[in-house]
């Protein structure tokens, strides 16, 4: 049983905030929670901040879905959570004032349930914007249902908080699939499997719709709290793994500045505790976006669109700091 901050060794994971959340849910649909809890090692004292092995979770969900016979389980969840939203986190997003302010939350605070993935909100020409689920690191795999229910939940909430105003062009998952009517109920038209990327693409305008479930006072005191819990220092993430995860998520310069605010902690304090494990915010900074880097060219994006989602200016500052990491070009096989 999870009783406490998981070893640095663990397997990037699912936290016990959305885990617990999950078991309730399966509880409504007429499965058994207790089971589940059991299943992924989950017991009465672990601490929300800890993780446990995605694996695990991955696989427990996979039996409930074949139990069923329900090969759009995750829909059937992210149905079910309509009544409320999910776990702190939920609550924090869908209580934001505008479908742009969740999203950003979203963003944000997503490591909080997750080390496996990070989101990326990004606006592009044409006025589309993309929502996109990015592994944490090369060779980091997640199962189709907890892939799919985030997006399946974030359509359902949008739309409904936003009397129907909000609307999808396109839904695409990596991992392969069936078109089914379940799909087209919850995300509004077809979707793509065995794409290059987890994605959700909309309307940049549909940013600006306000949630009709805005709580701008209740919603600052849930950030407050989201804040403490990821600046604890009994958070079961090491410091240098967020701070990785943090600048993997920015869109700007990676700056200690910029870490600080992101991870809500004073930027002194973040110096400190950096430099007693041995580590600098360049150097993490680095791994992070060659990660991320080596990521998105490996999904077929171009140096350009990579140089973009990574902050850069221009695509050749990326080819130069890209060269500087690896000691190699962008798209250039590594040495044998």
């Amino acid at each position: 049983m999870v009783s406490g901050p998981p070893s640095a060794s663990r397997a990037p994971g699912v936290s016990v905030a959305f885990v617990r959340p999950i078991a309730e849910l399966l509880g409504r649909i007429g499965g058994d929670p207790a089971r589940f809890l059991a299943a992924v090692a989950v017991g009465p004292a672990a601490p929300p901040e800890a993780f446990v092995d995605g694996a695990r979770v991955d696989a427990a969900l996979a039996a409930e879905a074949a139990a069923r016979g329900d090969p759009a389980f995750a829909l059937t969840l992210a149905q079910a959570a309509m009544t409320r939203p999910l776990g702190l986190f939920g609550h924090l997003v869908w209580l934001s004032g505008t479908v742009g302010d969740a999203l950003a939350r979203a963003v944000r605070y997503f490591a909080m349930i997750s080390q496996r993935t990070s989101l990326e909100l990004a606006v592009g020409d044409g006025g589309v914007a993309r929502l996109t689920q990015h592994p944490r690191g090369r060779g980091v795999r997640r199962g189709r249902i907890l892939t799919e229910f985030p997006f399946a939940s974030l359509a359902l909430r949008a739309r409904a908080a936003t009397e129907g105003r909000f609307a999808l062009q396109a839904v695409r998952f990596r991992h392969p699939g069936a078109m089914a009517p379940a799909y087209r109920a919850v995300f509004g038209g077809d979707v793509e499997f065995g794409a290059a990327r987890d994605e959700l693409v909309f309307a940049a305008a549909a940013l600006a719709l306000p949630l009709a479930t805005a709580d701008p006072i209740t919603s600052a005191a849930l950030e407050a709290s989201a804040a403490r819990l990821a600046a604890s220092p009994h958070a079961s993430t090491p410091l240098p793994v967020r701070v990785r995860q943090a600048a993997a998520e920015l869109t700007g310069p990676v700056t200690l500045a910029a870490l600080a605010a992101r991870l809500a902690i004073s930027e002194r304090t973040l110096r400190r505790r950096l430099a007693e494990a041995g580590c600098t915010v360049r150097a993490l900074a680095d791994d992070a976006r060659r990660e991320r880097a080596d990521g998105l060219l490996a999904s077929g994006a171009t140096v350009k669109e990579v140089a973009f989602a990574l902050g850069f200016s221009e695509p050749a500052a990326f080819s130069r700091a890209y060269l500087r990491w690896t000691g190699r070009r962008p798209g250039a096989r590594p040495p044998a």
